[in-house]
């Protein structure tokens, strides 16, 4: 719904599914958090964005921004890292350290809720 309302705004979005249809379940006992973040972690999620980058940039978008919630919060922040987009907003960061964020070079806006216990202050 977030994605169709930047939509709406005249924007061109595009929701990956980093998870390749299988988002993490924890009522799963077949398939505990450890287990599926082998084959579904943040870092795996920034490769996969630098090709979804690259493949906007291929078709003459020069300015991207992405945003990430909870798992993609830590791909989004490590973009800005990379410097491959142009700004960026994380909500409910999780993952997300304090030496992640001093090394952010481009804007950021980070929406955490007040009580969030998974997300440090």
């Amino acid at each position: 719904k977030i994605a169709d309302k930047v939509a709406d705004a005249g924007f061109y979005a595009v929701v990956p599914d980093f998870f390749n249809g299988e988002p993490y379940d924890p009522n799963n006992p077949d398939r505990p958090k450890d287990a599926w973040m082998k084959d579904h972690s943040p870092v795996k999620g920034f490769e996969d964005a630098k090709l979804m980058i690259d493949a906007l940039k291929s078709k003459g978008f020069s300015s991207i921004g992405a945003a990430g919630f909870c798992w993609g919060a830590k791909a989004v922040v490590e973009l800005t890292k990379a410097e491959l987009i142009q700004a960026a907003v994380i909500l409910h960061p999780s993952y997300v350290t304090v030496a992640d964020i001093k090394s952010v070079k481009l804007p950021i806006a980070i929406l955490g809720a007040e009580l969030d216990h998974l997300a440090s202050p």
